[in-house]
């Protein structure tokens, strides 16, 4: 049996990459974005303030699909199954 990752460890590459790279202009923001992805396992747990700080903060462009932007299809790999 797997062990189930948070959404930390499923952002996909270059969007962590980019929200750790963030860590030197905005510590404090970007520390409490990873530290709350690190105890989240649901993309539908994610509130506003995380979703927009998830595209700000990834440099990702929000999408078209308001489904999409609000449970950053873009940003995370799919789940396991």
């Amino acid at each position: 049996m797997s062990k189930e990752k948070n959404l930390f460890e499923l952002l996909k590459p270059e969007a962590k990459r980019n929200l750790v790279r963030n860590i030197i202009k905005y510590p404090e923001s970007v520390n409490s974005l990873i530290s709350r992805l690190k105890h989240l396992y649901l993309k539908s747990q994610l509130t506003v303030d995380d979703v927009s700080g998830l595209h700000l903060f990834t440099g990702t462009d929000w999408p078209d699909n308001p489904i999409d932007a609000i449970y950053c299809n873009d940003i995370f790999e799919a789940y396991d199954r």
